[in-house]
């Protein structure tokens, strides 16, 4: 009986002392077990990113984004690349992607997509390694994609023009400037030059804040008198009287090419007459083709004319005044 009392003792001292333990030492010592399912049941929280990673989920990617590119099991088209002003990226196999607009993992279904002519169900992911954009510059005026350009650290004037998308029809790019937005400074620049002769002088570096001016094309000519189709023209820089002609849908069969005048306001306000010879332009004397200005008439007669007669009659006529704002006749 003693015993049996003596064994009851032990066995709940026993106890107590796992109950003491698992409080005071919960995931060690003997009494282990008896927390642990309880711990199993608590709903598990979801791990935290570790400090200085970024997940950028909704990030559309813009020119100059450097990204990764990893491609499961292939480490020939695993790289990093920028993406260039036009928008795209470049990749073995599969060539030039747009990747401007999209973010990191719409990018890596599109280039799975592509790659799935190449390889069995491509793993593509795209992360973002470097945001390279040095901030925002705005194209004004006559340019395709007028607006805000986001720049990346050494971009030019060509680059930025790459991304407005070229001139308007109505540009004049001899005519264009920069104003530097901090010191208020405008800088004269002959964008004709550096697109057409690709003249590197005019390729100036670009500051964030910069505002390239575009601006319209001012060398409105009337073509009148015996053509095909007399009017208003807007003529490019450097046109001539025969460019203007031929814009006009050349000359009728009477007219006096001998005697053509175009007419030119001068500085005093009164408008004067220079004589052209169609026939002596087209033997080779270069200067009776003279280069046109803004408000110029090109007169084209019929026939014998008094110069006097002609400027009295477009002293008259409203229509220089509607087309050229006032022309001093």
């Amino acid at each position: 009986m003693d015993e049996h009392r003596s064994s009851r003792r032990g066995l709940i001292a026993a106890i107590l002392l796992g109950v003491a333990v698992a409080i005071l030492y919960p995931f060690s010592g003997p009494a282990g077990w008896l927390v642990a399912p309880v711990l199993a049941q608590q709903p598990q929280q979801p791990p935290q990113p570790q400090q200085g990673q970024q997940t950028l989920p909704e990030y559309n990617l813009g020119p100059g984004d450097s990204v990764e590119i990893t491609v499961l099991g292939e480490a020939d088209l695993t790289r990093t690349v920028t993406v260039r002003p036009d928008g795209k990226i470049a990749m073995p196999l599969i060539g030039d992607i747009i990747a401007v607009g999209l973010t990191p993992s719409q990018l890596a279904e599109r280039i799975a997509t592509a790659l799935k002519t190449y390889l069995r169900s491509p793993q593509v992911s795209v992360s973002v390694r470097e945001f390279r954009r040095e901030g925002v510059v705005y194209l004004v005026g006559q340019f395709s994609r007028p607006g805000p350009v986001e720049i990346q650290k050494g971009w030019t004037l060509m680059d930025v023009m790459g991304a407005g998308g070229g001139f308007g029809p109505r540009a004049a790019p001899r005519k264009a400037s920069i104003v530097r937005r901090g010191t208020g400074q405008t800088i004269p620049v002959d964008l004709d030059k550096l697109v057409t002769a690709g003249d590197r002088s005019v390729n100036m570096a670009i500051e964030p804040g910069d505002i390239i001016m575009l601006p319209a094309l001012e060398n409105r000519v009337l073509v009148m008198g015996a053509v095909r189709a007399p009017g208003a023209f807007d003529m490019e820089e450097g046109s001539r009287v025969l460019d203007a002609i031929a814009r006009a849908g050349g000359n009728t069969e009477r007219a006096q090419l001998g005697n053509i005048g175009v007419i030119r306001n001068a500085p005093t306000g009164k408008p004067t007459v220079t004589q052209v010879d169609i026939g002596k332009i087209l033997r080779g004397n270069s200067a009776q083709n003279i280069v046109l200005q803004n408000t110029d008439v090109v007169f084209v007669p019929d026939g014998r004319v008094l110069w006097t007669d002609i400027l009295s009659y477009l002293s008259g006529f409203g229509l220089i005044r509607a087309l050229f704002g006032g022309f001093g006749f």
